[in-house]
């Protein structure tokens, strides 16, 4: 395999990449991670069985997407590539640091212009995605109430009930979610969509974000993630409203988005995020929320 990562490094730099040193880093539930080194140019590498070279293609691309917008700093994509057994993906390598305060508070900021860009009148995107390491449908929709209640509330639910966490009648649940959303016809944003404080650090003084979900969509689906779990600080959230404030009912729709990654986490990590999720399926089927 690293004969192959020297090859795509060395189309990418202009010179043979002679690995001097690999040292292995800790890592999330699928890949190894792997820092490398010429002595002159340290690269992240993911990598994988050779299967999951659609799943590298589909992180570089939204990695790439997102450096277009030239708003969210994200690591530079050095290229990807497969050897006869395993798949992988280059990443610039950045000494990424705890989170600061300071940085996340200008991340709002940041966030909040990549929100603003416009793009399609739709919401979607042309390549299917995941989140963490569950597949993400993102086919076309021209309305956010049947896009948001069926190819995100009830994948994750139907995901949840073949694993054996069942939560309700999944179209009961769908349905619900599609009527409190009816009304509600936001401007498409290009998302993260997977933003959370585990997903941001910090380097040179910016907030790093990486391990993207993308898609067109409501923005307040990023904002709801954030708060979910770990709030970013308070001024993260005053900079983002200074800059594209939100509409005053968001807060109604929060608990919808949240119940995304809620039911996503339920299935993958099961104990207390399916307690969580129960709850809040049940808050929103009783119109308590």
């Amino acid at each position: 395999m690293w004969k192959s990562v020297s090859q795509v490094l060395a189309d990418q730099f202009g010179a043979y990449y002679n690995i001097k040193s690999k040292d292995k880093v800790h890592t999330g539930e699928m890949h190894e991670s792997w820092v490398i080194d010429d002595g002159l140019q340290p690269v992240f590498v993911k990598t994988n069985e050779k299967s999951f070279r659609s799943m590298f293609r589909a992180e570089a691309d939204q990695l790439e997407l997102l450096a277009k917008t030239n708003t969210v700093a994200v690591p530079r994509v050095y290229g990807i590539g497969c050897s006869q057994n395993h798949s992988f993906l280059l990443l610039e390598y950045l000494d990424l640091q705890d989170n600061a305060a300071e940085t996340l508070a200008k991340f709002g900021e940041t966030l909040a212009k990549l929100h603003q860009i416009q793009g399609p009148e739709r919401y979607g995107l042309d390549f299917d995605t995941w989140l963490g390491p569950v597949y993400q449908p993102n086919e076309w929709q021209e309305n956010w109430a049947t896009f948001f209640s069926e190819q995100r509330i009830g994948w994750q639910l139907q995901i949840c009930k073949e694993k054996g966490i069942e939560f309700g009648d999944i179209q009961a649940i769908v349905d619900k979610v599609a009527n409190k959303l009816a009304k509600h016809k936001p401007q498409p944003s290009l998302l993260h969509g997977n933003l959370w404080i585990e997903n941001c650090a910090t380097a040179n003084g910016t907030t790093i974000t990486y391990d993207p979900a993308c898609y067109w969509g409501d923005r307040e689906c990023d904002l709801a993630f954030t708060e979910l779990f770990e709030p970013f600080p308070e001024e993260f959230y005053t900079n983002y409203d200074r800059t594209f404030p939100l509409e005053k009912d968001y807060i109604e729709r929060k608990p919808l988005y949240q119940l995304y990654y809620l039911l996503n986490f339920s299935h993958r990590f099961k104990g207390h995020y399916v307690a969580l999720t129960r709850k809040l399926v049940q808050l929103i089927l009783n119109d308590e929320i």
